[in-house]
């Protein structure tokens, strides 16, 4: 219900950002999984088959009835694809805009409005220099 517990990021010498750009590992790990992780800006993660694999509770999907199973047909009326996506989150940041979504569900299609103009967001640790760097002392005792 409250914010992330981030007080031992912090004391550890460390804050959480968010960036447009997914860091490697993230990439990484989305192209292994075979995934579109969007979960830090529109609350979903889309599987391989285009299908919603997760929702997030409240979050902007969810808002507009996006559920698990859900599959994305068409963005911005364009047929799907990660990176389509992908530059609708972008550009609805731009032009304020919906991302507009043709959906199936079972054997229903249903068009679909995103209010969403927050951008891409991936979350990234940042140093923070004001804070010893504790998390890097613990790291360095790992074999």
């Amino acid at each position: 219900g409250g914010p992330a517990p981030l007080d031992g990021i912090a004391r550890g010498g460390y804050r959480l950002v968010y960036s447009e750009e997914p860091s490697e590992h993230f990439s990484s790990s989305e192209s292994r999984r075979g995934l579109t992780d969007l979960w830090f800006s529109l609350g979903i993660v889309i599987g391989r088959d285009n299908a919603l694999s997760d929702v997030l509770w409240e979050g902007p999907a969810f808002d507009v009835g996006l559920t698990v199973g859900n599959e994305i047909i068409a963005v911005n009326s364009m047929e799907f694809s990660r990176g389509r996506i992908r530059a609708a989150v972008g550009r609805a940041a731009e032009a304020q805009s919906p991302i507009k979504l043709i959906v199936k569900d079972g054997e229903h299609y249903q068009t679909l409005e995103i209010p969403y103009y927050g951008g891409l967001r991936y979350p990234h640790l940042e140093r923070n220099a004001e804070t010893p760097a504790r998390l890097d002392d613990i790291l360095a005792t790992l074999p």
